[in-house]
């Protein structure tokens, strides 16, 4: 879910830390019944970074990237915390649930 980007090495770094701490933790504190788990976000439509960070024709180009058609909405991260908040997701412990509308398993198709 992230990738070797020029000028990004701050972001892959701190994803890459968090992936750590949330499966690290998951170990360590599952024992008191604590689930540690993680939402890694694709290109989220209007968000400050989409806003300041991606020129309209690279929009575009990245939405033609991912397998849904469209960018993911706010709503769609709070509805995956909303789920990893549920009984639903009881026995889910260091996971990282990308919602990406798939954009991560094709950012390097040759669509």
């Amino acid at each position: 879910h992230y990738l070797g980007t020029p000028m990004q090495l701050h972001v892959s770094a701190a994803k890459a830390g968090v992936d750590a701490l949330t499966k690290n933790l998951a170990v360590e504190w599952g024992r008191y019944g604590i689930r540690v788990n993680a939402i890694a976000p694709g290109p989220i439509e209007d968000t400050e970074g989409m806003k300041r960070l991606v020129p309209e024709p690279i929009k575009e180009k990245i939405r033609q990237r991912v397998p849904l058609g469209r960018f993911g909405l706010i709503k769609d991260i709070e509805n995956a915390a909303v789920f990893l908040c549920s009984d639903a997701a009881s026995y889910i412990n260091g996971a990282i649930i990308v919602v990406d509308g798939g954009h991560w398993l094709a950012s390097n198709s040759l669509r």
